[in-house]
């Protein structure tokens, strides 16, 4: 089957889960078909990452519309350019919090991009349009008929928005303006022959939604080695990117809110790439790692917190951890649609004093970090393998190019 891939996030190196989610399910799936996959570039910088992943998949016909295309257009660099001073002036605004969410920089469908799209899907005689991330869902629209085209749905960008903003005061046109994002992202979905979303509680929402396409549900494979349990070293980690807004302010609420509160004495460390100099003046205790390329140097023998307020998906962490033999301590939103439950596989808390309490519970009780790591390698093991999880994608495709619906 000659599959065409169309994202605007780069699978390597393996920064984000984002990025993890694409690479192994791809690196699963390329020795069974055709895969070509179009990388709308979003920033300069991606440039070695382009050249080493040929490198890594031989077998991937790997096409960039390159950054500088995109800045050739006026309204991509005159945006881009607003964005950025914003970024300096305005970064604690609320109606700038609110501008991010209802008004998403990204990819622009220009003429000159989406014919390269089609030339490509032509050229490659494509049987199966796969479109990736919510920045490039409206590409439906723009694409040939007579092919299939499945959505993979990371997030939900309605619901993303909604728990993001469910504090802040919207004005009239803010609140018309998030529903026209939310109904413009249902008639999207609804152009696909296919959607598939990483959980079953994504699933529900879209159907109770009124996405009426054939609904999917293919969680994304994690690659991190299955490692046994090892004592705890008195540190705790939080892993994530900062360029994912829920990350920010799940790092920020744990950090004023929770740390506070915990009465063992603990270190934390920070996984993850982009974290600015700001972020490390402000919480000089914290210690910033950046990307690690095998985590589980720096994770192994540590407590995992997933402070997750916001968003929507999978967390691609909690499974990380699972995999670990890490015990974890998350929210509702950060364990939502996992089949990780509290007190049997993990520890779930929704306050600050319950996080608190939860770190200070399991710092001190290794009977129960043990437990818990135990039962949460056995979820992994049954539902999270990445060769489980690259069948039921498979399944998916053929499912669909037959007409079928599950």
């Amino acid at each position: 089957m000659n599959i065409t891939i169309i994202s605007p996030v780069l699978p390597y190196p393996l920064d984000s889960g984002g990025a993890q989610a694409q690479f192994n399910m791809i690196d699963r799936l390329r020795s069974k078909h055709d895969i070509t996959y179009i990388f709308v570039q979003t920033r300069y910088s991606q440039g070695d990452a382009l050249k080493k992943l040929p490198v890594i998949w031989p077998n991937v016909d790997i096409v960039s519309y390159s950054y500088l295309r995109q800045v050739a257009h006026w309204r991509f660099f005159k945006d881009k350019m607003v964005r950025a001073v914003k970024m300096r002036t305005s970064k604690g605004d609320e109606r700038f919090k609110v501008e991010r969410a209802i008004k998403p920089y990204g990819v622009y469908f220009t003429n000159d991009f989406v014919c390269f799209v089609n030339e490509v899907i032509n050229r490659k005689k494509t049987d199966v349009i796969q479109v990736e991330f919510f920045p490039c869902l409206h590409i439906v629209n723009y694409l040939q008929p007579g092919i299939k085209r499945i959505f993979i749905h990371h997030e939900i960008r309605f619901i993303r928005n909604e728990r993001l903003l469910k504090n802040l005061t919207l004005t009239e046109e803010e609140r018309h303006r998030c529903l026209d994002v939310k109904n413009t992202e249902i008639e999207d979905l609804n152009k696909y022959d296919a959607v598939v979303t990483l959980t079953d509680t994504d699933k529900g929402i879209l159907r109770t939604n009124g996405v009426t396409s054939s609904l999917y549900v293919s969680p994304a494979a994690i690659n991190a080695r299955q490692l046994t349990y090892k004592e705890w070293t008195g540190k705790i980690t939080f892993v994530g990117g900062y360029s994912h807004i829920p990350n920010k302010e799940g790092l920020d609420w744990f950090l004023t809110n929770v740390l506070p509160e915990v009465k063992t004495d603990v270190s934390l460390q920070v996984v993850g790439s982009g974290w600015p100099a700001s972020c490390e003046n402000r919480w000089q205790n914290v210690e910033f790692l950046g990307f690690v390329e095998h985590l589980e140097d720096a994770v192994h023998g540590s407590i995992m917190i997933v402070p997750i307020l916001t968003g929507s998906g999978m967390r691609m962490k909690i499974l990380e951890a699972a995999a670990m033999s890490v015990p974890f301590i998350t929210t509702s939103v950060g364990v939502e649609g996992l089949d990780f439950k509290h007190d049997e596989s993990c520890l779930v808390a929704d306050t600050a004093e319950e996080f608190a309490n939860a770190i200070d519970c399991l710092a001190n009780d290794a009977v129960l970090r043990k437990r818990l790591t135990e039962n949460a390698s056995k979820v992994f093991e049954n539902k999270y393998s990445a060769q489980a999880l690259s069948d039921v994608r498979d399944n998916i495709y053929c499912n669909v190019v037959k007409n079928n619906v599950m």
